[in-house]
């Protein structure tokens, strides 16, 4: 059986403080977004697909569906890794373009449950 994806307690301090840094939020909506931004890493990389929305460089929204699923990450993944382009941001696999779509993690906005 495989083991469930722990959330990890740093990962939610160090979110938490570039929402606090970059976005000048209080610390608990800053919190809640570092524990909803984990959250969603640990379900797309349990193989769920997880629709979201996060604040594009331009200022508009964008909704996207994605996943970390180890399969697909593994039959997308070219080289070594992921392009430096990629680097200090939270990567995931669109399943709309399906290719690798990536955003700064100040600017995730929430998961949308149907």
């Amino acid at each position: 059986m495989k083991q469930m994806a722990t959330v990890s307690t740093n990962e939610i301090v160090r979110y938490t403080a570039k929402n606090i840094t970059m976005n000048n939020v209080d610390l608990f909506t800053a919190t809640s977004k570092g524990m909803a931004l984990e959250a969603m890493k640990k379900r797309m990389m349990r193989g769920e697909c997880v629709r979201f929305a996060y604040m594009k460089k331009d200022g508009s929204v964008r909704i996207a569906v994605g996943t970390l699923q180890p399969q697909a990450v593994e039959a997308n993944t070219v080289g070594t890794g992921l392009p430096k382009r990629f680097y200090g941001m939270f990567a995931y696999l669109d399943l709309e373009k399906m290719d690798w779509r990536g955003f700064k993690e100040e600017r995730f906005i929430g998961t949308i449950e149907n």
